[in-house]
């Protein structure tokens, strides 16, 4: 009887030692082929951020310049996400950007592979003026391609010429140049490609002001409310008229976006021009960016105030999902197969901005959730 307890005491030990060898070994493997979460980065700017825009897995922005600030010159900067480098891209010029009185700063930027472009805008009581910078990202020097002028009343009517509509992607640059007369009037205007000079593309009002690109289409948003779109090489391929009046449009391979002033996302093909699905957003939607099937907009909080909300909605199912609560302000919100990107200003005396970025595996997850 002593003989079989004591056998079967050996044995249970001997199973135990198996189990815990076993248990060792697992953690081992686990060990040797982590399971890595997709994380968001975040990072910090010395100001505040007046500008974003995004291509691939780049994203550029523009910090203010302030005199009370660690930064005293308003600079452009581009991060390369994958590679966590950050370089400046904008000089001496761009420095007194925001030094104007009436001035908007760095008030557009678009980027396209290698290639980064932003207008400044700068004046007076009487007088406006815009430049285009355009500037190589692995070899960073500003110049300036064009520039516009304008007289009269900045709280009136401004004669002359304008710069404005800057859009980016792949290896394609827009922009659009126009004048008005001394009623105010556009007298002429043409959509511009953007290289080693401008280069005309398209003529006429209708092609005023390019909103987006997905580098083979320019969606222009019209003043009677209709959406044009163009080749990249300035040929009108469509007019679409939304259900009810734009506010901001994307563009995006099969797909048009359209946020619209009855709180709605239109969507629409972007091939025949015809309307798919129509979704309800938040009320006081802004900053829409399409890609990889899906839409993102910013938008304030129920009980209203800043913009402080990033939404993803899948344009197909209309499901959205909250991606981000910010602090106030939401500067913007940019969307591209790698991910997603977004900025925000804290409101309070010295506290810098953050630019950040959220991969595409997060965003499906996300969506997934219930």
């Amino acid at each position: 009887m002593r003989q079989t307890f004591s056998s079967a005491r050996t044995a249970a030990l001997a199973v135990i030692a198996l189990f815990v060898l076993f248990l060792v070994a697992l953690e081992g493997a686990a060990a040797a082929k982590p399971t890595v979460k997709p994380t968001s980065l975040q990072k910090r700017t010395p100001g505040l951020v007046e500008s974003l825009a995004m291509d691939g897995s780049r994203i550029a922005y523009d910090v203010a310049g302030n005199y009370s600030s660690r930064t005293r010159c308003n600079e452009v900067y581009v991060w390369n996400v994958p590679r966590n480098v950050t370089r400046r891209v904008s000089g001496r010029q761009t420095c007194g950007a925001d030094n104007s009185s009436t001035g908007a700063g760095v008030r557009e930027l678009a980027l396209a592979g290698g290639r980064v472009a932003w207008i400044v805008n700068q004046g007076g009581n009487s007088e406006s003026g815009d430049h285009l910078y355009v500037s190589s990202v692995a070899g960073p020097h500003e110049r300036v391609l064009a520039s516009a002028f304008r007289t009269g009343s900045v709280d009136g009517i401004l004669t002359g010429n304008w710069l404005g509509g800057l859009v980016g992607s792949q290896s394609f640059l827009g922009v659009d140049h126009w004048a008005t007369d001394t009623n105010g009037a556009v007298s002429r205007a043409r959509l511009q490609s953007v290289g080693a000079r401008l280069g005309d593309l398209a003529e006429g009002t209708g092609t005023m002001l390019a909103k987006s690109t997905d580098g083979r289409l320019v969606a222009v948003l019209r003043d009677d409310g209709s959406i044009g779109l163009y080749s990249t090489r300035g040929v009108l391929l469509r007019t679409v008229m939304p259900g009810h009046g734009a506010t901001e449009i994307a563009v995006r391979g099969d797909y048009l976006a359209v946020l619209t002033t009855a709180d709605t996302l239109e969507v629409y093909n972007s091939h025949s021009g015809r309307r798919l699905k129509t979704w309800r957003v938040a009320h006081g939607a802004r900053s829409l960016d399409v890609s990889s099937g899906l839409a993102t907009y910013a938008a304030p909080l129920p009980n209203g105030g800043y913009a402080r909300v990033v939404h993803v909605r899948r344009l197909k199912s209309g499901r959205d999902r909250v991606l981000a609560t910010t602090p106030p302000e939401l500067v913007g919100v940019r969307l591209e197969p790698a991910g997603l990107a977004y900025a925000f200003n804290r409101i309070a005396p010295g506290r810098p901005g953050a630019v950040v970025f959220v991969p595409m595996n997060r965003i499906v997850r996300a969506l997934r959730a219930r």
